[in-house]
């Protein structure tokens, strides 16, 4: 069944996750993700929170990890650490990992598979919005399909916050298409699943992230990738990466893109206010 008009309106502007809603917005996804970490640990095993260095990813990916590049030593920060592969891989590279997630199942299993794994990540149960971090906290902050939960009013100022200098935050995010294509996507045989207080980020949205930290690049990846969802086109993943390649490259095309890696790099003096994006 297609989506309704209000469904569309939440998908695209998600009010839980504005200025004022914060606490609302955390307590709703901390049980969502509650219930999903005990969902992933029934299904799929403690054999899945295992990290392979060298297995095999998509494009956006392998790119997502080439930007982030050498850590050894670095202080890092892996915001909305989910079942911890993040921490993990990043630990096992020799970095200094911490790891904050609303969902308090969600940080023991980021423990868990650090214990597994044999290394050392200190996972803490906090909102983005409100770390509680000393400032200049961390040389590097990453996530992998976490600011798109995230109000991101409040936290793109306090993630800004607890960043050094020329530090850098990398997120590899899902984006919108605007409210026609979520219109034309609700006929297609897939599931528009999101978390309560969850939502594609918009390209305004991360424009404004790049005013808070002081410089952005954004790089976009899946077009084609999209039918993946779709059981008969799994099989052919080689040839969508493929194409997509080439799609991501066409002005305008590339506006369908379904996946964005972000880099923000910290240039401005956050011991001032500079306030919340507007």
């Amino acid at each position: 069944m297609p989506l309704q008009t209000v469904e569309i309106e939440s998908l695209y502007d998600n009010p839980l996750k504005r200025a004022g809603k914060e606490s609302e917005h955390d307590a709703l996804e901390a049980e969502h993700f509650d219930a999903e970490a005990e969902r992933f640990l029934s299904q799929e095993g403690e054999r899945a929170l295992f990290v392979d260095l060298d297995e095999a990813m998509p494009p956006r990916h392998r790119a997502f990890w080439r930007e982030i590049g050498e850590v050894r030593g670095l202080s890092v920060l892996d915001v909305g650490s989910g079942y911890g592969y993040s921490a993990v891989r990043l630990a096992m590279s020799g970095a200094e990992v911490a790891a904050i997630d609303i969902s308090p199942k969600m940080c023991e299993l980021t423990l868990r598979a650090a214990e597994l794994n044999g290394v050392r990540v200190e996972a803490f149960v906090k909102s983005a919005s409100k770390t509680g971090f000393p400032d200049e906290a961390f040389d590097l902050i990453v996530g992998q399909v976490s600011l798109h939960h995230l109000s991101l009013e409040s936290a793109g100022p306090e993630l800004a916050r607890i960043l050094k200098p020329g530090g850098r935050a990398i997120f590899l995010e899902p984006i919108q298409a605007g409210r026609l294509f979520l219109k034309l996507r609700s006929y297609l045989p897939i599931a528009c699943k999101e978390s309560p207080g969850g939502g594609a980020l918009r390209i305004d949205e991360i424009e404004r992230l790049g005013e808070v930290f002081g410089s952005l690049e954004i790089r976009r990846f899946g077009i084609l990738e999209r039918l993946r969802r779709i059981k008969a086109f799994d099989a052919i993943s080689p040839v969508l990466y493929a194409f997509d390649g080439a799609l991501v490259k066409l002005p305008g095309i590339n506006r369908l893109a379904a996946h964005a890696l972000i880099v923000l790099t910290k240039t401005k003096n956050h011991q001032e206010d500079h306030g919340k994006i507007r």
